[in-house]
């Protein structure tokens, strides 16, 4: 026969009071027993937590392994850039061709001095293609005035950057979608056929073809790295 709990002597253990007299006042079993459902939901909950912290570590390594490719890749462009225009300025000099020689010559200086832009610049450069891209921002005074009101709350939410603009865009669209309906598209959906293809034939670089591992990535960048849209990487994805 098993021993009864000494439910009181857990209790006073605990931290219960047996002369406590006011609002809540509990019994010793019931403090026990409380005790020990908050104590299986903070376990719980700190098994979740471990999980989603080992969860972000991987993705931020991961993370980290693409933009660091992508460095790589625009590092070999500009030099791959530089060759080509040192090859011709080498040509242009053979030639005897001293206007071509010199145009070489300021590209190749261009191309060297390049620098990374200031935050302050890149924004406006992007605010002013945004503009241009979303011609309804200035055309359409209903949907410009809410873009406005909405743009403090997308820089709450962590959104910079290119992402800024996008997820403004994307809110938009979302709240007001009878305003971007092509009233040709369903006639067209009806009449098309035979998948995503670009007009030499060839398949379309699009979300629906990236290869499942690559979507994978994506989605997880999406939602642990703030600001970060699937669009982004689709953008930078090296087709074969």
């Amino acid at each position: 026969m098993s021993e009864e709990r000494d439910y009181e002597a857990e209790a006073l253990a605990d931290g219960w009071n047996p002369e406590f007299d006011g609002p809540g006042k509990k019994d010793a079993k019931t403090f026990v027993e409380d005790g020990e459902k908050i104590s299986g939901m903070l376990k719980s909950k700190i098994g979740r937590l471990e999980e989603r912290i080992d969860s972000l570590t991987h993705t931020n390594a991961e993370f980290k392994q693409y933009t660091d490719k992508q460095i790589k890749r625009e590092r070999k462009e500009k030099e791959s850039a530089l060759a080509d225009l040192e090859r011709v300025k080498a040509q242009a000099i053979t030639d005897g061709d001293g206007l071509a020689a010199v145009q070489a010559e300021r590209d190749i200086h261009a191309l060297q001095s390049e620098e990374v832009q200031s935050p302050n610049d890149a924004m406006q450069q992007m605010s002013q293609q945004w503009v241009a891209d979303n011609p309804w921002y200035a055309s359409n005074q209903k949907l410009g005035r809410f873009a406005d009101g909405i743009a403090d709350q997308v820089i709450a939410e962590g959104f910079t950057g290119q992402a800024y603009f996008n997820e403004l865009t994307r809110k938009v669209k979302e709240i007001f979608p009878e305003e971007f309906e092509n009233p040709n598209r369903k006639k067209a959906g009806s009449v098309e056929g035979g998948g995503d293809k670009t007009v030499d034939g060839s398949e379309a670089r699009t979300w629906a073809n990236l290869p499942k591992e690559a979507k994978d990535a994506a989605k997880r960048f999406e939602k642990d790295i703030p600001g970060f849209k699937r669009e982004d990487y689709l953008s930078t994805y090296e087709w074969e």
